[in-house]
């Protein structure tokens, strides 16, 4: 295997932007992609899995090769011993000057590394993970937060059924897939393939959803003919889920401020043959006016540190920190009480996140509920599921009613 010169620019530049930048994951890599429509399928798979790999490995690569994060070529470093790690040959690049190849260590004694190196996470994190899960549980979770995510999709049950979409998978594009009865509106692919490019995507027979993301919809509980708040919406995914349990009877208000994701939320209601959804701007003060204590149910799936993502978002471990959480914790408060001025007596209020960590979550919701908002709310359940004993990604829900 060769590595090509204008992939390897690609890869570093993606990753100064990603890491340096601080720009999202997502959507650098597809911007990077959309450049350079010119490359092979091989190729595109090779960036991607390149890009994701070293963002996750950063700090054990930096340690295996002896790196100076302050270097000027300190990525192009990072993507030298990612290459040597997969056999690919470094080539005579002037990039590659700094690499110390006889001082590089693949196999070190494991022991005697630091968990957060061989984990690749800030001390911070790993001092977070400790404090809140115990070292027995934080070990298991953070080596599968290490892990690569699986592919799940959600069916829209607007359009077909689970089994006659996996078979179709299987007979016309040979794409393998399972079901689990704990979610029954899912697929769990064999094997990560590109999807969206498929006729059966655009005509809406599915979405791209985390199995323990559509858990969120199932605990929420909504009822066809019920009035719905989907809070922070975002590009949609519960949205729709939720508009599939509701038979596509009632009505789901969805908000948020990112109009650029309300854009692709109008284009995937479409899609799907959702009919139930209006799209609103969470500024618009309207609404909070007029639903006031009128809502059957409000769903705010909160913004959040993503460190329950991070087999599928690595970079947010690197973009977050202690001070930023602090801010996130601050935001999600004024969301959740301003959200709850919405619901009615007997409504529900569902509060999630994909966190694992209770200063987001638990904590979040004891202190709503001792607030002068809270007070008339109680809890009824709520949840926490992390990646090792799940089949998804770490998330937190919890559904409180209004007295």
């Amino acid at each position: 295997m060769k590595l090509h010169q204008n992939l390897a620019l690609g890869i570093v530049s993606c990753l100064n932007d990603i890491l340096k930048q601080k720009k999202a994951l997502r959507p650098s890599l597809n911007q990077l992609l959309k450049h350079n429509r010119k490359w092979g399928s091989r190729d595109r798979r090779l960036v991607g899995e390149s890009v994701l790999e070293i963002i996750r490995w950063k700090r054990l690569f930096t340690e295996i090769g002896k790196l100076n994060p302050k270097s000027n070529q300190y990525y192009w470093n990072l993507l030298g011993i990612w290459m040597l790690k997969k056999k690919i040959p470094l080539q005579d690049w002037e990039y590659f000057s700094e690499i110390k190849t006889e001082s590089i260590e693949f196999e070190f004694n494991r022991k005697s590394k630091a968990r957060a190196i061989l984990q690749s996470i800030p001390d911070w994190l790993d001092d977070l993970g400790l404090k809140t899960l115990g070292k027995t549980v934080w070990e298991k979770e953070i080596e599968n937060l290490n892990n690569k995510a699986p592919l799940v999709l959600r069916v829209n049950t607007f359009k077909t059924s689970p089994e006659k979409l996996q078979n179709i998978l299987k007979k016309k594009y040979d794409i393998e897939s399972s079901r689990i009865p704990e979610f029954p509106a899912a697929l769990f692919l064999d094997k990560h393939k590109k999807l969206n490019h498929l006729e059966l995507f655009k005509q809406g027979w599915f979405e791209i959803q985390d199995a323990n993301s559509q858990k969120v919809s199932y605990f929420a509980a909504p009822k066809p003919g019920m009035l719905v708040v989907d809070g922070c919406a975002g590009s949609g995914g519960k949205t729709l889920h939720l508009a599939n349990l509701m038979h596509n009877k009632g009505r789901i208000i969805a908000l948020d401020p990112n109009k650029k994701k309300l854009e692709q939320l109008k284009a995937r209601i479409k899609r799907n043959g959702v009919r139930v959804v209006t799209v609103h701007d969470l500024d618009s003060e309207d609404i909070f006016r007029k639903y006031k204590e009128n809502t059957d149910l409000v769903l705010i799936d909160v913004p959040c540190s993503g460190l329950g993502v991070l087999r599928r978002n690595p970079a947010a471990k690197w973009h977050m920190n202690p001070s930023y959480i602090e801010e996130l914790i601050r935001l999600q408060q004024l969301i959740l009480k301003k959200q709850s001025l919405l619901v009615k007596r007997g409504g529900a209020l569902v509060y999630s996140t994909c966190s694992i960590f209770s200063n987001e979550n638990e904590n979040q919701i004891q202190k709503f509920l001792k607030s002068s908002v809270g007070k008339s709310f109680r809890l009824e359940k709520e949840k926490t599921l992390l990646t090792h004993n799940s089949m998804g990604d770490g998330f937190y829900m919890a559904r409180l009613i209004r007295d």
